[in-house]
């Protein structure tokens, strides 16, 4: 069985798709730790000039691997580089490769061979449209972006307790418009899947939620 939970950064997807799994017993996929990856390994290696020859140069040179129970560690070429995918630097250059349309398609191909033998939840930007569109059960989530705001401020503030919330509102805002108006994949709200607006429900409230759709709709 597929599930797939869609939505803007700070709807509460990720954390919502891990706790959901466990409660499920279902494989946890948060696809967007493959683009923090290739982020990552860009910025290192200088290669956001890369075009269609040497991107599938570096995919046949380079293994990037999920691992763990929780699939939450990324290994590149058997090193572990989780701990380095959330800095700023990642932050802002994310958009590069998910909007490159040669790294989405290899990316999308890496996501669905996970999918094929496995029960799991999967979160993303275009998850039940584009990734899995045959999915079991489509959510998308949304929220108001002062809360979204708020979120992310409070999760990144204990890394760094000097950071200023309008940093984080131009952030957020610059990745929420490039996420709906990218040409390739786009957030968009999938079709048949169900909308639950999480502005005011604890994550708690929100796996609670979607368990009980899941479970009301199987019995």
């Amino acid at each position: 069985m597929i599930i797939s939970i869609d939505g803007p950064a700070a709807s509460g997807k990720s954390t919502t798709a891990r706790l959901l799994a466990k409660k499920l017993d279902f494989i946890h996929l948060n696809t967007g730790l493959y683009y923090r990856a290739i982020t990552y390994i860009f910025i290192k290696n200088n290669l956001f000039d890369s075009n269609q020859s040497s991107i599938d140069d570096f995919f046949n040179k380079n293994n990037i691997e999920l691992k763990g129970e929780s699939l939450n560690q990324v290994y590149w070429n058997e090193i572990n580089i989780s701990s380095f995918l959330f800095e700023n630097i990642v932050n802002e250059k994310i958009h590069i490769t998910s909007n490159n349309p040669i790294i989405r398609k290899k990316l999308v191909s890496m996501q669905r061979l996970i999918g094929q033998d496995n029960n799991i939840v999967c979160e993303g930007r275009d998850i039940g449209s584009v990734v899995f569109p045959n999915a079991d059960f489509k959510f998308f989530l949304v929220a108001d972006l002062k809360s979204r705001i708020q979120r992310r401020f409070n999760e990144l503030k204990l890394k760094n307790p000097l950071l200023d919330i309008k940093d984080v509102e131009d952030s957020l805002t610059s990745r929420d418009y490039n996420d709906s108006t990218r040409i390739n994949s786009p957030l968009i709200k999938p079709l048949e899947s169900i909308e639950i607006d999480t502005t005011k429900m604890t994550i708690e409230m929100q796996v609670n939620y979607i368990y009980k759709l899941i479970k009301q709709e199987q019995n």
